[in-house]
């Protein structure tokens, strides 16, 4: 699980992101990053009742993603914070695919 540090929790800072940041696309979700000048590195995620009404379906995509994210928060550079939009091909998707879909994401940035 991504430790508090490492979540945007305020709706001010999803903002920032959404207006500042930049827009990358995969197949499985898109993602808005911004980089700046701090020491943090912070992800957010929004995932619509488009995808799945039920909130275990959501909440479950939330928790793997960000399992993944730990693993790999040294190849994030420091100050980065990014917004992860899930997309409805991303429901049923194993682990490995989702994994491989974020690293291609990382070497865009």
């Amino acid at each position: 699980m991504l430790k508090k540090i490492n979540r945007i929790g305020r709706q001010k800072e999803f903002l920032e992101i959404k207006n500042k940041g930049k827009m990358i696309s995969g197949s499985l979700f898109g993602a808005v990053y911004l980089l700046d000048n701090t020491e943090e590195i912070k992800f957010g995620f929004v995932i619509s009742k488009k995808i799945s009404k039920r909130a275990v379906d959501r909440n479950k995509i939330k928790r793997r993603m960000g399992e993944i994210l730990v693993k790999k928060l040294d190849k994030f550079k420091l100050g980065t914070k990014m917004v992860f939009l899930a997309k409805k091909s991303l429901l049923g998707v194993k682990i490995r695919e989702v994994e491989e879909e974020i690293d291609k994401l990382i070497s865009k940035v």
